[in-house]
């Protein structure tokens, strides 16, 4: 008999958050972590988010089962020289600090 699990919205912002504050190779054996900081001082137009997301989605794998344009990387200005970067999965935005 298969077994149905589910998932909150918050369970996946859970686990974005873990991703996040987790550095790459932050576990031995593993690639598994954020590299938010190759996204520091680069455009958005440098073309590193589509590689950020895959990263994302391969250390994740519970976003694999959603549609493909249901993750994405935004910003938003805050100042003259400064953007606040956001994950958006489904609609719901997760800060990155």
């Amino acid at each position: 008999m298969a077994q149905t699990v589910s998932f909150s919205p918050a369970d996946i912002e859970a686990q974005i958050q873990h991703w996040l504050s987790t550095e790459v190779d932050g576990y031995l054996g593993s690639t598994y972590g954020s590299p938010i900081r190759e996204l520091l001082q680069n455009p958005f137009s440098a073309g590193l988010a589509d590689a950020f997301l895959a990263k994302l989605r391969a250390d994740v794998p519970l976003l694999t089962l959603l549609p493909a344009n249901a993750v994405d990387l935004n910003y938003v200005n805050t100042g003259p020289d400064k953007q606040q970067i956001f994950i958006s999965v489904m609609g719901r935005s997760i800060r990155i600090n």
